[in-house]
């Protein structure tokens, strides 16, 4: 199994229980750079594979190549800055292993969000929506709080977001991951709508 590991904004402090007992358990570490072999180190020596900006899609296909097979019977970590799922380098290389192999086993621990580090530290409270992007295209959109969820995915649709994921009690008892959306949710719910 490959498992994306979010190491969090760079704050030892802010690794969360479940990526350092990920880090511990797997069979082998890689990072990509030393800002995350700092983090990684007090738990295990981690490989460092640098992805040179750039190069880092080229560096990914062959880093996929090795690990391929491997990662049928043997848990790699690749641990990152950050969140593994937000503009990271494990995203590149999850996709490369999916080409190889559409059904390997991939995993990823959520961590806590360079973004989210950034709005603590300035106290900058986020009351109505927030907009994270790198080029001002929205890609995915995230409606908190979706309890009236059948109206919430009918406006999203007529903006274009044609994919929707539901998620309802996330990490709770009774959680609900589906792509069908209800008309109406509880208050810890949660839709992804998806432009692809």
């Amino acid at each position: 199994m490959l498992i994306g590991v979010s190491l969090g904004p760079g704050d030892p402090e802010l690794l969360t229980l479940k990526a350092i007992r990920v880090i511990k358990e797997a069979d082998e570490v890689i990072v990509p750079g030393e800002n995350a072999e700092k983090l990684v180190k007090p738990y295990r020596e981690p490989r460092v594979v640098e992805f040179p900006m750039g190069k880092g899609r080229e560096v990914a296909k062959r880093l996929a190549i090795e690990l391929v097979d491997r990662i049928e019977r043997e848990k790699i970590a690749f641990c990152c800055i950050g969140d593994a799922l937000l503009y990271s380098t494990f995203s590149e290389l999850a996709e490369e292993v999916l080409k190889l192999n559409k059904n390997a086993k991939i995993e990823i621990v959520p961590g806590i969000s360079v973004v989210f580090s950034a709005l603590a530290l300035t106290k900058t409270f986020v009351k109505k929506s927030l907009l994270i992007t790198t080029n001002f295209e929205e890609e995915v959109v995230a409606v908190m709080k979706a309890k009236k969820s059948g109206e919430i995915a009918e406006k999203l649709r007529e903006m274009g977001y044609k994919e929707m994921k539901f998620v309802e009690r996330l990490f709770m008892d009774g959680q609900k991951i589906s792509t069908d959306i209800p008309k109406e949710a509880d208050y810890f719910s949660l839709i992804l709508g998806v432009k692809r």
